[in-house]
């Protein structure tokens, strides 16, 4: 779906506060609260805002690229979909197979994860310092 200059600063207005009601993004681009319902809820018809999440700042990150041993695409799919602590997953081209970012309190949390993920191949993982950008 392509995006005009109103989506587009109502996605700049949602990324800055994603809690601001639709009067206040309205305000901000000069459009109605009721005309920003619709244009959000024509982005999220359209895939371009693909949910509204909650990230937590108090979870350790983990960026574990896995490198499948079998096409078992649709079954570790279905694995990351079953894992409340993945906070998001992409199917990638180059060095690898998927990127995933697991968010848990702790390392016993990774320990575990990937001690499942084993079933479907190997990985590395590397770990969040900081935040450098929200």
């Amino acid at each position: 779906m392509p995006l005009d200059k109103m989506d587009r600063a109502i996605l700049a207005a949602l990324a800055h506060d994603a809690r601001m009601t639709w009067q206040a993004v309205g305000r901000r681009v000069h459009l109605t609260g009721q005309a920003v319902a619709t244009r959000v809820q024509q982005m999220v018809d359209g895939g371009t805002i693909r949910g509204f999440i909650v990230a937590r700042g108090d979870l350790r990150r983990y960026f574990i690229t896995v490198f499948m041993d079998t096409p078992q695409f649709d079954a570790f799919e279905a694995f990351l979909q079953a894992h409340a602590e993945v906070e998001s997953a992409s199917k990638i081209a180059g060095e690898g197979c998927y990127e995933v970012t697991l968010a848990c309190e702790s390392d016993a949390g990774l320990d575990a994860f990937t001690q499942a993920l084993l079933r479907y191949g190997r990985y590395k993982v590397a770990s969040e310092m900081r935040r450098v950008k929200p």
